[in-house]
């Protein structure tokens, strides 16, 4: 698609005429075609919403990527990290979820840095919820065991009890049989 718009404001303008998929494809080419990197992150910010609108998290979230890695001030490149963490997250996709969270870390002071790790940690409730809801034990599982790696020892516990009952849930009596010790020994 041939993109003739020369500002920010012009593509702004001319992608709010389109539908999604046209607005998708109008997008793409616009990053292919354009070389200012404030062009590029605002097409890059508009797909990651369109992506993630449509559930099509892996691609909303190679697009968040690239808009971080285009991003002027260090709270943009950390909310956009966040943003793929969450992202990945929600795909499933975990070992990216670490990646674009160390990202986020490295990018940040100290007071950043723990409402990032806080963040994440409700992405993760979220998306474990979300799995239990629809009945997605084994999904759920994995996410609670992402989840028990960031908790404090405050939160441990009540994190424990979900990973238990899907446990019981799936039938995995050996892990289920050492985590209701663990548990039990921690009560008493």
């Amino acid at each position: 698609m041939k993109v003739e718009e020369k500002t920010r404001q012009e593509i702004e303008a001319k992608s709010s005429q389109m539908s999604d998929f046209l607005k998708m494809e109008y997008l793409e080419s616009c990053i292919k075609q354009h070389r200012e990197f404030d062009i590029k992150r605002f097409c890059n910010v508009k797909l990651a919403e369109l992506y993630e609108k449509r559930n099509m998290f892996s691609e909303a979230a190679r697009n968040s990527a690239a808009a971080a890695d285009m991003a002027v001030t260090f709270k943009e490149k950390i909310d956009a990290y966040l943003k793929e963490t969450e992202l990945w997250i929600r795909a499933g996709i975990y070992e990216r979820a670490d990646e674009s969270f160390r990202k986020a870390l490295a990018s940040g002071n100290s007071q950043e840095k723990y409402e990032a790790k806080r963040a994440v940690k409700e992405y993760y409730k979220k998306q474990a919820g979300i799995y239990e809801k629809a009945g997605k034990s084994t999904n759920a599982l994995k996410a609670y065991l992402k989840l028990i790696e960031m908790t404090e020892d405050a939160e441990k516990t009540e994190v424990k009890k979900k990973i238990l009952a899907l446990y019981s849930r799936l039938g995995k009596i050996k892990e289920y049989g050492a985590l209701k010790a663990q548990l039990d020994g921690n009560s008493s």
